[in-house]
């Protein structure tokens, strides 16, 4: 926790927390000054913008973590306000690429660069966990809504004045520091891309995987095959990320392990794989737009 306090004020580091003046209204200088631009567009009476997702994992998982993560695709919810009223503040200068399968924004933000930083952001209201459970939207319970235990995690964009940042999580912590992949909550709407994100995860971080996931991923994969993973993949990142080949080897090797009675399980990947991982990872959210089945 200590970690994650510390990199995300390096992220939202002291020289962008306070309101900056763009000179240039169509480009952002930073990926983290795109970041606060949308904080400060968000900051109105009533609302409160939360950082949720594969940012925060990353700021504790990536290779580069301790000289500054640069995120691509940044997940955030929103307390307080409608889809309608969010789209309309943030209208310009971020680009509504679509709506999400949840109703949320697809938006990128050109950068000084000419690359483009990828925002998914989505009310807490309509946050699909909390109608599947039939539960009221708060954002401390968030956390129990998202299929990975290292996707439950959420915190304050923006650092609050003369406190620290608040921090909700759900196994995020135990996850990471075990480096195991668990199930958090399995009711899904889009089972394939749950289990092709879970496989491209665990290879691209080298993470075991418990063995209820193991049976989630056995179980859909014997009814989907493997071209519902292929499919989910286009869906989910725009791109294939682990052709067939690659998909029926970690899946005999999963099944292998599961008969054996084998726990955690152990997807084997060369290192030099885990960093095409990465570097596909970047690529793909610097140059496409693609879905997001949840966070």
């Amino acid at each position: 926790m200590s970690l994650l306090q510390r990199r995300l004020t390096r992220l939202m580091g002291p020289t962008h927390q306070d309101p900056v003046d763009f000179p240039d209204p169509d480009s952002a200088r930073t990926v983290q000054d795109a970041m606060v631009e949308i904080g400060r567009k968000l900051n109105r009476p009533g609302w409160l913008a939360y950082l949720v997702g594969g940012t925060l994992r990353d700021l504790l998982v990536e290779p580069d973590g301790d000289r500054g993560v640069q995120p691509r695709d940044i997940d955030i919810i929103v307390d307080g306000a409608t889809r309608e009223q969010v789209q309309e503040v943030l209208r310009k200068p971020f680009v509504l690429e679509r709506f999400t399968r949840f109703g949320g924004l697809h938006l990128s933000r050109g950068l000084c660069s000419g690359r483009r930083v990828l925002f998914d952001i989505w009310t807490l209201a309509d946050t699909w966990g909390f109608h599947s459970q039939n539960i009221a939207p708060r954002i401390q319970d968030f956390p129990g809504t998202t299929f990975l235990n290292i996707d439950s995690c959420a915190t304050e964009l923006i650092e609050p004045q003369r406190r620290q940042r608040p921090l909700f999580e759900k196994g995020f912590f135990e996850g990471i520091a075990k480096r195991v992949l668990h199930v958090n909550y399995a009711p899904n709407p889009y089972p394939y891309v749950c289990v092709a994100r879970t496989l491209v995860l665990a290879a691209q971080l080298n993470f075991t995987i418990a063995r209820p996931l193991a049976k989630f991923i056995l179980d859909h994969t014997a009814t989907g095959g493997i071209d519902a993973l292929i499919e989910a993949q286009r869906s989910h990142y725009g791109t294939v990320r682990c052709d067939a080949k690659e998909l029926e080897v970690w899946l005999h090797d999963i099944q292998r392990q599961f008969d054996s009675g084998q726990h955690p399980l152990r997807i084997q990947v060369p290192h030099g794989r885990h960093l095409e991982l990465w570097s596909d990872h970047l690529i793909a959210a610097d140059g496409r737009s693609h879905p997001r089945a949840g966070s």
